[in-house]
């Protein structure tokens, strides 16, 4: 028995589809926009009510989650502003999808790390830009990613991973020391070389899907370094166990370092986005 809202909307998707009857726009219908039937509403509370308040409470746990809780979609290594497409499919993570649309539109994104053949112990949060449920039942997300996370641990919640987990970020330097301004100065170097290896690759590279992700626009100030430092790795065609080693990574410097060496590879022609 799952908790009466989810019940009751897909009865009521069984039923009617999840389109408009008037106009036949696609809408998202959640257990929180939806009219509850009082009687059955009553009848299960009575004659379950241990049952019902365990699965209300694990309802609103998992669409309210807390800061240090995080349901998983375990796919592919993001990176922090990285932006993908994803089409949801499988029913344990639409399930899931319907609950973080209505917590606050965002999940875990993690993959199978090739050394051990499970779980990755680290991660990407991504937040839901844009949500499209379609009329087979699947969504359409575009997402992007925002910070990193450690797994403390971990367990399947209707048929998909949760995960406790500790947000990570690159070991400071003190304001004003010759480590931060080094650093500084490397970022505006990185950020002059990565201006000009777009032209570049625009110039070389003509299709619009292979350029579209190349935007001047969208690149954070070299005054925030650990955000540039993902921003830049983006640019790059990494493997996923460089991806992954790249997440974990939490020296900004190494990782805009790594980075300029793999541009510089690439306008020689060792690789291009």
């Amino acid at each position: 028995m799952i908790w009466i809202g989810i019940q009751i909307l897909q009865l009521g998707q069984g039923v009617q589809g999840n389109k408009c009857p008037m106009c036949r726009t696609v809408l998202f219908i959640g257990p929180r926009t939806c009219p509850i039937s009082v009687t059955l509403s009553n009848i299960i509370q009575r004659n379950f009510p241990e049952e019902y308040a365990e699965r209300r409470s694990e309802h609103e746990t998992m669409t309210y989650a807390g800061v240090d809780l995080m349901p998983l979609f375990v796919m592919d290594v993001v990176l922090p502003s990285q932006k993908m497409a994803l089409n949801i499919f499988e029913p344990r993570y639409r399930l899931m999808v319907r609950r973080i649309m209505e917590g606050n539109h965002r999940m875990g994104m993690v993959a199978i790390d090739s050394a051990t053949g499970t779980v990755a112990d680290c991660g990407c949060e991504v937040e839901i830009s844009e949500c499209e449920p379609l009329p087979d039942g699947r969504f359409y997300l575009e997402v992007e990613g925002t910070r990193r996370f450690r797994i403390v641990r971990s367990w399947d919640q209707d048929g998909y991973r949760v995960a406790e987990v500790e947000w990570l970020k690159d070991i400071p330097l003190p304001e004003g020391s010759q480590g931060r301004r080094e650093l500084m100065e490397l970022a505006n170097g990185a950020s002059e070389l990565a201006r000009a290896y777009i032209r570049h690759a625009r110039d070389t590279v003509r299709t619009a899907r292979r350029t579209r992700h190349l935007d001047l626009e969208g690149m954070p100030g070299p005054q925030d370094p650990e955000k540039f430092s993902f921003w830049l790795a983006n640019l790059i065609s990494l493997r996923p166990s460089d991806r992954l080693d790249t997440l974990r990574l939490r020296d900004t410097r190494e990782r805009i370092s790594s980075s300029i060496s793999l541009l510089r590879d690439s306008e020689q022609g060792c690789r291009v986005q």
